[in-house]
């Protein structure tokens, strides 16, 4: 079973997420079992961390990270044996290139 760890940023992606539907949208039902499935998603790469894609096939540049949709967000992701370190959450519609290589 692997180790998974949430990186700062994507922990800012789960307070972001939350924050957007529930104060923007006005719907803390909704924001509440959105973050339940994407936590439940997480805690199944424990398990099966090369459940997701790898991002290969989505652009033309070899890179190490997988995705995982879930809801309308993606988990972005790198594995090896022992750990699963959760990058980024983002909303499928968002820049994932910019946010996962450009952004600091």
């Amino acid at each position: 079973m692997a180790k998974v760890i949430v990186s700062g940023e994507a922990r800012k992606d789960l307070i972001t997420i939350r924050m957007y539907i529930r104060d923007e949208l006005l719907n803390p039902t909704a924001a509440d079992r959105i973050l339940h499935e994407l936590r439940r998603t997480v805690e199944g790469l424990q398990s099966f961390p090369r459940q997701g894609k790898s991002l290969d096939a989505m652009i033309a540049v070899h890179t190490e990270y997988r995705y995982l949709p879930c809801e309308n967000y993606c988990i972005f992701y790198l594995e090896n044996d022992e750990e699963v370190v959760i990058v980024r959450i983002l909303h499928q519609k968002q820049d994932y290139l910019r946010a996962l290589f450009l952004q600091k």
